[in-house]
Formats: C-alpha cells, sequence, structure tokens
C-alpha cells in the first residue's frame, strides 16, 4: 500500500485538530472569552466617556448660550447708555453755546454802547471846538450870544 505524502499532511493535520479541540480548546476559548470581556468592558468604558463628555458639552453649550445672552443685554445696555450720554452732552452743548451766545451779544451791546458814547462825546468835543473857534471870530456880541445858544441847543441833542 502506497500512501501519497499528501495524505500523510491532512493525516497530521487532523491528529493536530483533534489534538487542539480536546486539550487546547478550553484554553483558547477562555482566552477568547476574556478578550471579549475586556473588549466589552472597554466599551462600556467608552460609552460612560461618551455619556459624561456629551453631558459636558450640553452644559457648556448652555453656558454659552447663557454667556452670550448674557453679553448681548450687557452691550444692548452700554449702547443704550452711550446714546443717553451722547443726547444729554449735545444738549449741554446746547445750552453752553446758547449761554455764551448770549454773554457774547452782551458784550457786543456793551462795545458798541462805549465806542456810541465815545464817538458821540468826540462829536461834540469836536463841535464845541468848532463852535468856539466860530465864535471867537464874531465881532458881533449878538451873534456871540446867538451862536452860543444855538451851541448849547446842538450840544442837548447830541448828548440825547
Amino acid at each position: 500500500m502506497s500512501y501519497d505524502p499528501n495524505s500523510y499532511i491532512l493525516i497530521s493535520f487532523l491528529g493536530f485538530v483533534a489534538v487542539f479541540y480536546v486539550y487546547g480548546r478550553k484554553w483558547l476559548l477562555g482566552f477568547l472569552d476574556n478578550r471579549i470581556k475586556a473588549i466589552n468592558e472597554e466599551l462600556q468604558e467608552a460609552n460612560v466617556t461618551k455619556e459624561i463628555s456629551l453631558a459636558q458639552l450640553n452644559a457648556e453649550t448652555k453656558a454659552l448660550i447663557m454667556i452670550e445672552q448674557e453679553e448681548e443685554k450687557i452691550l444692548n445696555n452700554a449702547r443704550k447708555q452711550a446714546e443717553t450720554l451722547i443726547r444729554n452732552i449735545r444738549q449741554e452743548i446746547s445750552e453752553e453755546v446758547v449761554a455764551r451766545q448770549r454773554e457774547c451779544d452782551y458784550e457786543l451791546k456793551k462795545i458798541k454802547g462805549k465806542f456810541e458814547y465815545e464817538v458821540k462825546d468826540q462829536i461834540t468835543d469836536l463841535l464845541s471846538q468848532a463852535l468856539i473857534t466860530w465864535m471867537r471870530e464874531q465881532e458881533d456880541t449878538k451873534i456871540r450870544q446867538a451862536a452860543n445858544s444855538h451851541a448849547i441847543s446842538l450840544l442837548e441833542q447830541v448828548k440825547i
């Protein structure tokens, strides 16, 4: 009887599988079961970590939304305060401009009055000197008296 070399390999392999099935099956199944348990534990830890992370993400998202809402409230309040300040400052500036305009008008009236008084006074002095000169040139006393009374009435008109 002659056997093919491949049949020896087949018989050896079947023998190996039978020995492994009897002696190594429990060890291999135990190893695989332990590996499955380790993987399941890692998956559970990953799920727990995922849930914790999602909870933290939700909490942080809510906090961020609240911060953004608070930020918007603060900005709106600051805008309102700035607008109020601008309005108040504009009103104060307007009032200050009006007050300074009144002061300038008053000072201008004072200066104008003083100028008019000085001009009238100078005109009066010039007229007086001109009349006095003219009266001295006149020889007749009646003319001088008439000139004096006329000069006095002119002076009174100018000073009024």
